[in-house]
């Protein structure tokens, strides 16, 4: 085998990766929005909005801290009662919404089977009437 077929296969071999790999990439979607409604959430984003002003214009942004295994929250109000949103960014399959209620201003729920990493946890509640929408990031 000379020098020019030697070339001429290695060309070869470096096509069919390159070609293989575009295959693989196409097949494999894995390019998504984090949402799969994004587009609906755009249209109704004056709601999210709104209950997003009102934790500014009510100064009711609840504090949330992690001792141990339990995650605390801390509402300015009592009576509140909604939904915590934990979301994965990097593995949207183990995204979980759990329902809420309390009659204090303090809630505790056992986090030891989330997975550890980080987590946005999106807090919606209602309180006094108003509804009310907080975001922040988890370091479990």
């Amino acid at each position: 085998m000379n020098w020019g077929s030697k070339i001429f296969l290695s060309l070869g071999a470096f096509m069919l990766c390159i070609v293989s790999a575009g295959i693989y990439m196409v097949s494999h979607d894995t390019d998504t929005l984090e949402d799969t409604d994004y587009y609906e959430q755009g249209l109704n984003y004056d709601q999210v909005y709104n209950k997003k002003e009102n934790v500014v214009t009510h100064q009711a942004k609840p504090i949330v801290k992690i001792s141990q295994d339990t995650l605390y929250i801390e509402f300015v109000h009592a009576a509140n009662k909604g939904n915590l949103i934990f979301k994965r960014p990097s593995d949207s399959s183990i995204d979980l919404q759990l329902p809420f209620e309390t009659n204090s201003t303090l809630f505790q729920l056992p986090i030891s089977s989330l997975k550890k990493g980080t987590w946005n946890l999106e807090i919606i509640w209602k309180s006094g009437g108003l509804d009310f929408l907080t975001d922040q990031q988890l370091h479990l």
